[in-house]
């Protein structure tokens, strides 16, 4: 973990209610960066905004410092931020937690994304090399985000709205089961809403799948020392609680009780 001061290049809306924050800092500050990873972000200028922000990464080039963050637009710290310009500095705590997993033996990875929880798995491709196909959902086509991003190194990039105005007409996970029944991936990386978290589970245990899903929580250090973030997990003798912000975000979607 690392405490630095980053200065915005950009700060953009790139869907309904989404923007995109491009910063830069210190050379090197994340050359250990995993994709499912996240910064910890302290508003500036409001003081009466205590806890920090924590927002995935979805973009890191550790050779210069460069890095981006998606968000959603929910509440006063996420106003506050749409209306930073280029050349405002923040207060940053990065890369925090513990991100996705990848092995040499999984080759072919399904990455499923609801809504803002499409953001931390664009990074993965850059990451590790395998073949990829993505699973993006969304409310409607004017939400949609980072599924153009995704053509050049993903096989087949599938969009998902629930109201049909743009793609398949459905969840997200309709989509992958459809795809399931006729092709078994060796890994399914995933973040988005309980709903869609809890129907992957069923997916992945059905059809033998193993998973990992990225945990949205709110919290408040950003390190372990609060607990804000406890979530429920599948114990050895029964029921228990992990911190997202230490042990996770990233999770196997068999030890997380949603």
């Amino acid at each position: 973990m690392f405490k630095r001061c980053a200065q915005i290049i950009r700060n953009e809306e790139i869907a309904e209610s989404v923007c995109r924050m491009a910063l830069k800092t210190d050379a090197g500050a994340l050359s250990g960066f995993i994709p499912g990873q996240f910064a910890n972000i302290k508003i500036p200028g409001r003081g009466e905004l205590l806890l920090r922000r924590p927002f995935s990464i979805s973009r890191a080039d550790a050779k210069t410092g460069e890095f981006e963050i998606s968000y959603r637009i929910a509440g006063k710290g996420t106003q506050e931020m749409s209306k930073l310009r280029p050349g405002a500095k923040i207060d940053a705590l990065l890369p925090l937690g513990k991100g996705f997993r990848l092995s040499d033996g999984e080759r072919l990875v399904y990455l499923v994304g609801g809504g803002i929880g499409v953001a931390p798995l664009l990074a993965v491709p850059g990451k590790w090399k395998k073949e990829y196909r993505a699973f993006f959902g969304y409310r409607n086509a004017g939400c949609a985000f980072g599924a153009d991003e995704m053509n050049g190194s993903c096989g087949d990039v599938v969009i998902a709205t629930d109201d049909g105005s743009a793609g398949y007409h459905g969840f997200v996970t309709q989509a992958l089961e459809e795809r399931l029944r006729a092709e078994k991936p060796d890994a399914i990386l995933a973040c988005g809403p309980l709903p869609m978290l809890r129907e992957l589970k069923r997916l992945a245990g059905e059809y033998g799948v193993p998973a990992q899903v990225s945990m949205e929580q709110r919290m408040g250090c950003g390190f372990g020392a609060c607990a804000v973030c406890a979530c429920a997990v599948n114990g050895a003798d029964g029921p228990d609680y992990k911190k997202v912000c230490a042990d996770g975000p990233v999770f196997d979607i068999n030890e997380v009780i949603l």
